[in-house]
This record gives C-alpha cells, sequence and structure tokens, in this order.
C-alpha cells in the first residue's frame, strides 16, 4: 500500500511541477495581441456561445428532419455541462495565481471551456465524418479538433486554467461525445 501511495504522490507531484512549468511560459509569452486573439478564441467556448451555437444548430437540423443529431448534440453538450459542474464542486480546485486575463468563475477542475468544447465541437466533427468521405469533410472535422485545442491552450494563455485542468477537460469531453455518437446510432436502431 505504501508504494502505491508513494507513486500516487510522485504522479501528484509531477502534474503539480509541469502545471507550473507550463504557466510560466503561457505568461513568458504574452502579448497584447494575442491575449485579444486568445480571448476572441475562448469567447467561443463560452456558456452564451454554446447557447446560441446549440439553438441555430439544433433548429437547422430539425428543420432538415436529422431530429436524432439534434436531440444527442444537445445531449452531449448538456451531460458534459453538467458533469462539469458537479467535478468542479467535487474537486474545488483554485485557479491559477496572478492576474486573469478572461472573465471566470468558480473553481478550476477540469477546464468547463475544453470539456464543453470536445463534447461539443467534437460531435459536429464526428457528424461531418460520418455525412460526408470527402477530404472536405475530414478538413472540416480537423479544423474543428484544431479549434478545440486552441480553446483549451486559450484557457492556460489567459492564466485561467491550469494544463491538467485543460488535459481533463479534454478526456471527459471526449469520452462524453463518443458516448453521444454512440447512443445516437442506437437509437436510430
Amino acid at each position: 500500500m505504501s508504494q502505491m501511495t508513494n507513486t500516487i504522490n510522485d504522479l501528484i507531484g509531477f502534474w503539480a511541477a509541469l502545471d507550473l512549468q507550463v504557466q510560466a511560459w503561457a505568461g513568458s509569452i504574452h502579448t497584447p495581441l494575442g491575449i485579444k486573439c486568445f480571448n476572441l478564441v475562448t469567447y467561443t467556448g463560452s456558456s452564451v456561445a454554446f447557447l446560441i451555437l446549440t439553438l441555430f444548430i439544433s433548429f437547422n437540423m430539425l428543420s432538415k428532419q436529422r431530429i436524432s443529431e439534434a436531440i444527442f448534440l444537445n445531449v452531449s453538450l448538456f451531460s458534459a455541462w453538467w458533469i462539469m459542474i458537479f467535478l468542479k464542486n467535487v474537486f474545488e480546485r483554485s485557479r491559477p495565481a496572478g492576474e486573469a486575463l478572461t472573465i471566470a468563475s468558480g473553481f478550476s477542475l477540469p477546464s468547463g471551456h475544453a470539456m464543453l468544447s470536445m463534447a461539443f465541437y467534437g460531435f459536429l466533427a464526428g457528424l461531418l465524418l460520418r455525412h460526408e468521405k470527402s477530404s472536405r469533410a475530414r478538413w472540416g472535422a480537423a479544423l474543428l479538433f484544431i479549434w478545440v485545442i486552441l480553446i483549451g491552450f486559450s484557457r492556460i494563455y489567459l492564466n485561467v486554467h491550469y494544463l491538467s485542468d485543460v488535459l481533463a477537460g479534454f478526456i471527459l469531453g471526449f469520452i462524453i461525445m463518443i458516448l453521444s455518437l454512440v447512443g445516437m446510432d442506437r437509437a436510430k436502431c
């Protein structure tokens, strides 16, 4: 048991040190233009942006009789949202020290922007790949995943999350996205 405790403590120490190193590096590359650009990027992972996009995209899907896709897009986003809120309240991790360069409230772990972006934009990327086998669809899906990564990086750059918060958000959002896509497939049967 002592060996396992030591291993867990070593792992926690490793991540804490890595979080601080990445935070220091991100702080060293701040520029006024970078702060403005990453504030725009981070906004596309905000609750307001998701509510607007979800309404627009869901109505578009419903108008095309893609009811299952509209339902499971919402399942992916809102289940991620509730799980994120629950986990933030379980872990109660403080945000990074220093000046936050964007608006952020609540606890830090997991990153809601990273988690919701992966669940939402990732789900849309999955739909793109299912409907079209063209290179255009593959590029569109790749661009959505790159955008998700940029949103996650923006949270570190703007000093409101640690690397581990963002990675946890990505992993949990990816799991929810996959489960939502699988659920959609099974619901069609």
